[in-house]
């Protein structure tokens, strides 16, 4: 009879973390049964959330030196060689030729002047005006032809098949995962993972270090911290068992006996543990984030933009939270451009460009612009050839990177040849090979952020292909 009453029990209280808590698990903490493993073997203590198991490394951080990383992916493969676009005669006169009916009209680019290219000049798309304005400041920086490489590699070893390859380079999945493990050989953990495991200082809340908006992504993916996902507009709630609506108390007391219960199924008892420092999360921080005050700065369109307007309320109570070290994941889609790709690309420069310069400016409401810095990937580029109506999966792209660190106002790394068939082109149809890897793009953000040149090795293992000196775009 216990046996059976234990069973019930048991299913009773599962069935009813599923039932009144559906929407916040699938949206807004994403564990697995290794997670639980994780968890159980680590040292648990007793107070809420900070019950998770602290053994991460300590970077020495004084007090109040808080910095965040902010990644912004944009999913589908950006056309960068359409973001910035070399005006100088014979390098613009190459670009339509290869570009053909993709190519931006020189009268329409936004010129501007990088520092390192005094004989040449560049113009941005028309429709980023919003970043030229950032470059033209000093806080946004370009990165040249960065990409997937497993070692560098030239037009005639790559013809040659002489040099080690990215698996499936062209495929979206394969190389978005590439570019968030940052390892050729895929491991179960995210460079943004790996990065939080070194960086928690021990007085951190593990659950806040690391934060997605809107999805879940394994650039987060971590040995000794949790991501989380949280939804573009804040926490979901515990609406069935709301603290403040008296239709819910009864139903709310009767939870919190479940979670007071002990179990003796260890995957259970974890299971009321991670539920019960959950509820504390959700009502704590959702509330800390319901006070934070409207934003001066005006809020454009797009979905981009609310993503973003919530990573600045997080780091807006940052203080509150006692946070001094966290990192963000944004995701953006549309860019797989095959058709439509002119006005399409239009839509989603107006969006990025906006919504990046939003929250810039939002962080120097915040007096915090030196110490965020943000930065877009992309699984690949685009071809610049095109397929009539618009452009296919290439490799080698321009990267962004933003913030009051940055050294702005110029272009990083090498400008590749643009032309068919020419010195950069893989295979006659202007997929260009990166002349930087992804390592040697996120060498200068994670030593602002603190790791020494030994950690960065451990978090990038195929770093030493590269030059890991080869850009510094970081003050």
């Amino acid at each position: 009879m216990r046996t059976i009453l234990k069973e019930k029990r048991q299913k009773l209280f599962l069935w009813s973390l599923h039932h009144l808590n559906s929407r916040f698990s699938a949206r807004s903490l994403n564990m697995k049964r290794r997670d639980f493993i994780k968890l159980g073997s680590a040292a648990v203590a007793t107070s809420g959330l900070m019950s998770f198991g602290q053994t991460a490394k300590a970077l020495s951080i004084p007090t109040g030196d808080y910095k965040a990383l902010v990644c912004i992916f944009l999913l589908g493969g950006n056309d960068g060689f359409n973001m910035i676009v070399p005006t100088s005669n014979f390098d613009y006169d190459e670009y339509t030729a290869s570009r053909q009916n993709m190519a931006i009209a020189k009268a329409d680019l936004l010129p501007v002047s990088p520092l390192s290219y005094g004989n040449s000049s560049f113009g941005f798309h028309p429709q980023l005006a919003e970043l030229q304005s950032l470059f033209n400041s000093g806080k946004l920086g370009v990165m040249a032809n960065v990409g997937n490489l497993v070692e560098p590699i030239t037009r005639q070893q790559y013809l040659e098949r002489s040099k080690s390859l990215p698996d499936q380079l062209f495929s979206h999945n394969d190389q978005q995962d590439q570019w968030r493990y940052v390892d050729p050989q895929a491991q179960k953990t995210g460079l943004g993972g790996r990065v939080m495991d070194l960086a928690v200082p021990n007085n951190q809340d593990p659950l806040l270090t690391g934060i997605s908006i809107d999805g879940r992504t394994n650039w987060l993916s971590s040995q000794l911290n949790l991501d989380l996902a949280i939804g573009r507009n804040g926490f979901d709630q515990y609406s069935y068992v709301a603290p403040d609506k008296n239709w819910t108390q009864d139903r709310r007391a009767a939870f919190k006996a479940l979670l007071d219960n002990n179990y003796q199924d260890p995957f259970i008892d974890e299971f009321k543990g991670l539920q019960s420092r959950t509820m504390e999360l959700v009502e704590r921080v959702g509330s800390q984030i319901d006070t934070v005050p409207d934003f001066t700065t005006l809020k454009p369109e797009g979905s981009l933009a609310t993503k973003l307007e919530m990573v600045a309320k997080m780091i807006a109570i940052r203080a509150e939270l006692g946070m001094e070290r966290q990192v963000f994941y944004v995701g953006m889609g549309g860019y797989d451009t095959h058709d439509n790709h002119i006005s399409r690309q239009q839509a989603l420069f107006t969006e990025l460009s906006q919504s990046m310069k939003y929250f810039y400016d939002v962080t120097a409401e915040l007096g915090v612009e030196q110490s965020v810095t943000s930065f877009t990937s992309s699984e690949f580029g685009r071809t610049l050839t095109s397929n009539g109506d618009g452009t296919d999966h290439a490799w080698g792209n321009h990267q962004l990177v933003m913030g009051g660190a940055v050294r702005g106002g110029d272009i990083y790394g090498q400008i590749p040849s643009l032309e068919i068939a020419g010195p950069d082109d893989a295979n006659d149809d202007g997929r260009i090979i990166p002349t930087t890897s992804v390592e040697q793009y996120m060498v200068s953000p994670l030593r602002w952020f603190g790791l020494t040149d030994n950690e960065l090795n451990g978090v990038m293992p195929n770093l030493a292909a590269f030059d890991p000196n080869a850009v510094d775009f970081m003050l």
